[in-house]
């Protein structure tokens, strides 16, 4: 089918995104994670994908240290 696909370059790309900076939000990051979520709840169409993906990261980086707390 795909004879020029380098299928072995595709599989060594990780899945997951890296750890982008502390699992503590700052008090202007934790404002800005609470407008940008108002935002997307009311209006998603006036967010830009910039920020749309800056409101994942802070969402993210709120959650990483959670799964180290969840009992198993």
């Amino acid at each position: 089918m795909y004879c020029n696909a380098n299928i072995e370059t595709h599989r060594k790309k990780r899945m997951t995104l890296e750890k982008t900076g502390s699992e503590v939000l700052t008090k202007e990051e934790w404002n800005e994670l609470i407008a940008l979520k108002e935002a997307i709840t009311y209006a998603p169409q006036t967010v830009s994908t910039q920020k749309m993906e800056k409101f994942a990261e802070l969402m993210v980086r709120t959650l990483e240290g959670k799964e180290s707390n969840t009992p198993r």
